[in-house]
């Protein structure tokens, strides 16, 4: 694994404040590309992307970047996914329990889609 940068540490202390459910990290999303998240639940298909560095020119601030970036998240949109892109100041209570009942709720949507017990 990875070392986490500042931001995903915050964003995992505050999960468990919350109480969120558990998340994959570095969850790859896709079999021909190398496409990861930073945390996902998979069965509620929701995946977040902390986005760190938007301030000092980072490589997802610069045009191919950019444009990479969009397919990744366009690509996983078209493959069910919702994706959650959190910059520094969303990594919040408020915004966690958003992310939090969203999972819920897909997980419940499942459920019902599939007539199993999650």
């Amino acid at each position: 694994m990875r070392n986490r940068s500042q931001l995903e540490l915050k964003f995992i202390l505050l999960w468990k404040e919350v109480e969120g459910q558990p998340l994959c990290e570095e969850h790859r999303f896709h079999e021909k590309r190398k496409w990861r998240f930073d945390f996902a639940h998979i069965e509620a298909k929701v995946a977040i992307e902390i986005e760190g560095g938007i301030w000092n020119q980072s490589r997802h601030t610069k045009a191919v970047g950019y444009i990479k970036d969009c397919e990744k998240y366009n690509t996983a949109l078209f493959n069910g996914w919702a994706v959650i892109r959190l910059p520094s100041h969303w990594i919040t209570e408020e915004v966690l329990l958003s992310v939090k009942k969203l999972i819920e709720e897909r997980c419940q949507t499942s459920t019902q889609n599939t007539g199993q017990a999650p």
